[in-house]
């Protein structure tokens, strides 16, 4: 996997959003997980997160930026998600600091998959910039754990929802 595989893919789900709000284009989910099994910042490939439960993950893989209030429930029934949104730092001093904030896509009650849609193109649009410009280690040494789930379950929803 390579930066220019992770930024066209943020390309054509930002070009392709309104399409698959309404269904008339199918997502695939695969082409995310790929991407952040091949980022390999998980110590697992993303699908087994899905059925893992909130403390599982808490206790054994989480960098706490999520909110886990459920600890029996499935990684896949939450709601919280840390989104990339920013990056700063130095790319050449390989010093590289992602910034965060917390979208939900459930916040109205029922599920917008727009957020989803949004969180996962907004997060490659930043990871594959940073990525293009340095190595992939600077971005698996800096990225949140709890984001690179995130945007596994964020698409995991999409893909459920379709």
């Amino acid at each position: 996997m390579n930066s220019e595989t992770i930024s066209k893919l943020a390309e054509k789900l930002y070009e392709d959003r309104k399409n698959i709000e309404d269904k008339s284009q199918k997502f695939d989910a695969q082409a995310v997980y790929d991407i952040l099994d091949s980022l390999e910042v998980l110590r697992k490939p993303i699908k087994e997160y899905f059925d893992m439960t909130e403390d599982d993950y808490y206790q054994n893989e989480s960098d706490h930026r999520l909110t886990l209030q459920n600890p029996d429930h499935k990684l896949s029934e939450l709601h919280d998600r840390v989104q990339v949104n920013h990056v700063d730092g130095s790319l050449a001093g390989h010093k590289i600091n992602f910034t965060y904030n917390h979208e939900d896509p459930y916040a109205s009650g029922d599920y917008k998959v727009k957020t989803d849609i949004n969180l996962v193109s907004f997060a490659f649009t930043v990871i594959g910039a940073v990525y293009d410009n340095t190595i992939v280690a600077d971005v698996r040494n800096s990225v949140s754990k709890d984001a690179i789930l995130s945007i596994g379950l964020a698409a995991h929803a999409i893909e459920e929802w379709q």
